[in-house]
């Protein structure tokens, strides 16, 4: 390791090292720790809806910038608290080519993670819509967002649903390479920041999104949940091992 960093080699082994450990957790703790990584999400979500939406009225694209400025907060809070979120754990696609995990076990991981994701998810929508965080301004935000969202063309929402999970997992990355909580903070900011700006689909912050609009209004079909999910889901498997698989054929140097 040099200069407090990680080389590419030394990440794909942390990457491998840190992909068995998620594997091989309690079912319990990787509910629990699923249920605070869709709720840090969901909390990142908040925030930008908040931020952006009066300024949205008078300058969109500066309202888009703050909001995507706040919304970095809740996968920061995953990496430096070491919870479970399911779009950076389709890293573990690397551990499993490396045959340190068995297929089994990434599925484990991965569909409880998500699963209990939208448990954290649902709990902060819950609270922030029902206990009125949320003024009139930050509704119609919230709601033109979700309508967007749920009418988006299936082919759009899959493809923006790979760039999303490249630049999340690049920013988990990023974070891994660093060994102070500095380094790890910017690390995970700025491409979670622009992945927001550009407007590409995360499936765990969708599920705040439309699960808050559903509250708020109950015009929404939980069908159109649904199919907004299915497609960025797609999209952001693949782009979490179109980072992942690369950098290990890349870097990876088998041990003797």
């Amino acid at each position: 390791m040099a200069d407090g960093h990680k080389t590419s080699s030394e990440l794909v082994d942390y990457m491998i090292t840190v992909g068995i450990d998620k594997a091989t957790k309690p079912l319990f703790k990787l509910m629990l720790l699923g249920i605070f990584g869709g709720a840090f999400i969901a909390l990142g979500g908040a925030g930008n809806i908040i931020s952006a939406s009066t300024l949205a009225k008078t300058d969109p694209g500066l309202a888009k910038f703050v909001g995507a400025c706040v919304f970095p907060v809740g996968l920061i809070m995953v990496v430096i608290l070491g919870s479970e979120l399911f779009t950076s754990n389709c890293l573990l696609s690397v551990a499993y080519t490396n045959k340190k995990i068995t297929f089994t076990q990434l599925i484990r991981n991965v569909v409880t993670v998500y699963l209990f994701n939208y448990v954290g998810s649902f709990i902060v929508a819950y609270i922030t819509v029902r206990g009125g965080s949320f003024n009139a301004d930050s509704l119609d935000y919230l709601q033109n967002i979700a309508t967007h969202k749920v009418h988006a063309d299936a082919y759009a929402l899959f493809i923006k649903g790979i760039l999303c999970n490249v630049l999340v997992c690049g920013a988990v990355l990023l974070s891994y390479t660093s060994k102070d909580t500095i380094g790890k903070l910017v690390g995970a900011w700025l491409p979670i920041m622009l992945f927001v700006l550009i407007g590409y689909d995360h499936s765990i912050a969708n599920m705040f999104y439309l699960t808050a609009a559903k509250l708020a209004d109950s015009s929404i079909q939980v069908s159109s949940i649904l199919y907004n999910l299915f497609y960025v889901t797609l999209g952001n498997i693949l782009g979490g091992m179109a980072i992942g698989l690369p950098l290990y054929f890349c870097y990876y140097k088998k041990q003797a």
